[in-house]
């Protein structure tokens, strides 16, 4: 078994229910390598802008920390004394609101285009006046060419769950292969401070086996604030001993429950969404009710989800927890790779 794959893997059952899967899952996972080798090998045809292009992706479905990273990045480069701007599929928008650019231009205030065809975005972005691209989410769109792609592996689950770990979809939750980590030039290893060090070694050790050529790094999802429903930002130490009521709606939710924990939440109860959930009225409803029933004293959230809810008062309060991207190791041999890319 894998490091970080214990607490995701599918019981026996749903495993071998799952193998009806492994046809589809191999077809999609072989497409997948004879597209990106088409594109390595120029037989289908990448096209670039004059601002370099940096991308952060990954190669499974669901939450690796992209959104706090690409904040980061953007914050990097804006003291550095460049003018980034964003560019992002907007997947899952509703009524054309996604809720990754509305969070990203509240974290960035910078540019953020939604737009599923990355080219034209980049090229309305740097006729706006950018000089360098941050592409979220865009390690699988080739027809971009990037400058620098940075791939993001979340360590507790580095590998995507589903029916088979590791397997492509819809066997297992993996995009592509461990093989497209060849196109890499970075890679991170997010929420690195909640596995166990062997763990994180063994880890470390088979990505640069796969990525030979990258910088690897570990990060932190280091929680920075919690934000009241009056937008005021409170100490991440009002948690301790409160009894809270914890909900999301994210592709990996388990990184944000265990966040809330280390902060000594008395965490009374949990409801999971699915990925880019839509809060209705009454999902709204049934939400704050089992809370009440509970006895929590407020309900707790991430600034994702926070970007989708209404902004009336509830009974109890929604709080959300701000969380920036720490970079733990590598950090500066990154910052070195990225101004290398900006100063061709």
């Amino acid at each position: 078994m894998t490091p970080g794959e214990s607490h995701y893997c599918a019981s026996i059952p749903a495993r071998l229910a799952g193998a009806a899967f492994w046809p589809i899952g191999a077809a999609y996972g072989l497409a997948m390598h004879c597209r990106r080798t088409a594109y390595r090998n120029g037989w289908l045809r990448s096209e670039g802008t004059a601002a370099p292009v940096i991308c952060v992706g990954n190669l499974t479905v669901g939450g690796t920390g992209k959104t706090p990273m690409v904040a980061w990045l953007v914050g990097q480069l804006q003291s550095a004394g460049r003018r980034p701007a964003i560019l992002t599929r907007g997947y899952k928008a509703v009524a054309g609101q996604s809720d990754e650019a509305a969070l990203l231009a509240k974290l960035t205030a910078v540019p953020v285009i939604a737009n599923a065809d990355r080219l034209s975005a980049a090229r309305q972005a740097q006729a706006d006046g950018a000089d360098v691209l941050v592409m979220d989410d865009g390690f699988q769109h080739l027809r971009l060419r990037r400058d620098f792609n940075i791939v993001l592996f979340d360590a507790t689950n580095p590998f995507g769950g589903g029916f088979w770990p590791g397997a492509p979809l819809p066997a297992g939750r993996m995009r592509e292969s461990l093989r497209a980590l060849a196109d890499a030039h970075a890679v991170v290893l997010t929420r690195s401070d909640l596995i166990p060090p062997e763990r994180l070694a063994d880890l470390w050790s088979r990505l640069a086996e796969r990525a030979p050529k990258a910088l690897l790094a570990t990060a932190e999802h280091k929680p920075t604030a919690v934000i009241d429903p009056a937008g005021r930002s409170r100490p991440v130490d009002i948690l301790a001993g409160r009894k809270v009521f914890l909900f999301c709606g994210l592709g990996n939710p388990e990184g944000f429950l265990r966040t809330a924990e280390l902060l000594r939440a008395d965490v009374v109860g949990v409801r999971r969404l699915g990925d880019h959930a839509h809060y209705t009225p009454k999902i709204l409803r049934g939400l704050l009710a089992e809370a009440k029933r509970l006895g929590a004293n407020l309900l707790l959230t991430t600034q994702k989800d926070g970007v989708k809810l209404p902004t009336e008062p509830t009974d109890p309060p929604i709080h959300q927890l701000a969380v920036e991207m720490d970079l733990t190791d590598g950090r500066a041999e990154l910052l070195d790779a990225i101004q290398g890319v900006l100063h061709k």
